[in-house]
């Protein structure tokens, strides 16, 4: 019998005689020595670690094994614990964690790297707010765990406008307050 397997029967067994500590230990073996082509076999490992760290009352840790076994086996058990422990929070914490990249990805983008008044911040999440209704529409994170998700949120590039671009302006081109005026308008009378 292959090593790693050998571990995941030792851990399973560790986790039915309650010696938890065991477990993790055998599981984080047969993790490392599994091979990655073995999809559905790592599912079922983070999957029992996932049960190891709740019964030692670690959630955090269990729900990111849940998740490491869903991305191995979208259909799997990981997929179907992880739907009934959350089935609102996670569409939540996905959207946190999108409108979390978006806004950096607009803030880097910004001379002054931050939001300057209530109607930026305003425009920016209404806009943020658009791209996330087509996402959730499209049914792009369907199936995804949460790295996927991850990856998915950073792909997306958002046109944001960004208003604090100089263009080189004379002082000649200031307003009476000292702000830059980007464009002049002649009005001829």
């Amino acid at each position: 019998m292959e090593s790693w397997k050998a571990e995941f029967f030792k851990g399973r067994k560790c986790i039915i005689s309650k010696d938890l500590r065991g477990a993790l230990s055998h599981l984080h073996r047969s993790i490392k020595r599994c091979p990655v082509e073995q999809d559905l076999d790592l599912a079922a490992i983070f999957f029992n670690l996932g049960i190891a760290f709740r019964k030692l009352g670690f959630m955090a840790p269990a729900v990111r094994s849940w998740d490491a076994s869903m991305c191995a086996d979208k259909n799997g058990s990981g997929a179907s614990i992880l739907n009934q422990l959350y089935p609102e929070n996670r569409l939540s914490e996905d959207k946190h964690n999108f409108y979390l990249i978006q806004l950096s990805t607009y803030l880097d983008g910004k001379k002054a790297g931050k939001i300057e008044s209530e109607a930026e911040q305003d425009m920016i999440f209404d806009l943020i707010s658009i791209y996330w209704e087509q996402i959730i529409d499209s049914g792009i994170l369907h199936g995804q765990c949460q790295s996927e998700k991850i990856i998915i949120f950073k792909d997306i590039e958002i046109d944001f406008p960004y208003t604090d671009v100089t263009f080189g302006l004379t002082e000649s081109e200031n307003d009476s307050t000292g702000q830059i005026i980007p464009f002049k308008i002649e009005i001829n009378k």
